[in-house]
């Protein structure tokens, strides 16, 4: 009996062991981040120029209370060194200034104490860029300079970007009755419009967008508008090649032509054989968007339509909706 108690407390122990043993092992690989999970924190870089857009007052050393020797008035000035930490967005309690050493041309290096929000570099541009939604003006590139001006969906000029080191931007923009008034940190814009105003023919049946991206969103075939051939004047265009168009009767709407009927299709009464898994589509032109996918059978199409890689297109009435195939494909 002694021998057996023995034997027991030892496979006990050994039991004890191992679990000790298995339980730091799930410690030490819960407490290791996996690298491909954790990345170091790099701190942004100070900019070498920043732009200082009032007059700003000079210090020998980074402290206030011994007075100015001098000060700056607006301009570009070159950067030295910051405060430790200057770069983290000012918390409860913290005035938001921060100490930045400058070259000067006649005192030497310098210190001076900028809101947090002033640290940054004002770059010349030459760019429109439309209000998609309304938008607040400001009268410096700061928060804090917010004016009681709202500005309605339109398309603007910008003649400059100011920058920050964390990667917000602030846009200079022109107004006909304020002058040069700011936009910060705006919800909702495209910026490097192309102004157009002409006239732009629509040869085939085009889909209508309300918005520039509604393509983006439609989640089914009969969320999809598409207007008659005709002539639109086009007034702009996005980098993407969307287009903001007009009526003859005053009505607004977004355009692109990758999204339409295409050109050159031949009205066909053929039953196609889908010998596999069809993708159907919008229009032929553009990849998506997709409505799922006809399985292996037989069906009616009454347009084909040639692509310019060679392959053959054919329109169908689906039970979604008139769409499009791309048979053995």
């Amino acid at each position: 009996m002694k021998i057996g108690y023995r034997s027991l407390y030892v496979t006990a122990g050994v039991f004890v062991c191992l679990l000790i043993s298995f339980t730091a092992c799930l410690t030490t690989a819960a407490a290791a981040p996996s690298s491909a999970f954790y990345h170091k924190f790099e701190p942004p870089t100070l900019p070498p120029v920043i732009t200082l857009f009032g007059n700003t007052p000079l210090y020998p050393e980074p402290d206030d209370s011994a007075g100015a020797s001098a000060t700056l008035t607006p301009q570009d000035v070159e950067t030295v060194e910051a405060e430790q930490d200057w770069y983290i967005t000012p918390q409860n309690g913290d005035l938001g200034k921060r100490w930045i050493k400058i070259k000067t041309t006649w005192l030497g290096e310098m210190w001076i104490h900028l809101d947090y929000e002033r640290i940054g570099t004002l770059k010349p541009a030459d760019t429109n860029i439309a209000l998609i939604w309304s938008a607040a003006l400001y009268s410096e590139p700061l928060k804090a300079a917010l004016t009681d001006v709202v500005l309605s969906p339109q398309t603007v000029h910008c003649n400059a970007i100011f920058i920050t080191p964390g990667g917000g931007s602030a846009y200079r923009i022109e107004t006909s009755w304020l002058g040069d008034q700011w936009l910060v940190s705006p919800n909702y814009i495209l910026l490097d419009m192309e102004i157009l105003n002409h006239e732009m023919t629509l040869p085939t049946e085009t889909l209508r967008m309300e918005d520039w991206d509604t393509v983006h969103r439609i989640q089914s075939p009969s969320e999809a508008h598409f207007i008659p051939p005709q002539t639109v004047f086009a007034l702009e265009k996005t980098v993407n090649g969307e287009y903001h168009v007009r009526t003859e009767d005053g009505n607004t709407f977004w355009i692109n032509p990758a999204y339409a009927q295409p050109v050159g299709a031949q009205e066909i009464d053929e039953t196609i054989a889908l010998s596999k898994n069809t993708l159907v589509h919008l229009v032929p032109t553009a990849s998506h968007p997709i409505f799922g996918a006809l399985t292996a059978q037989k069906v009616k199409a009454f347009q084909q339509w040639d692509a310019p890689d060679g392959t053959r297109w054919y329109r169908i009435h689906s039970w979604n909706g008139d769409l499009w195939i791309l048979p053995d494909h």
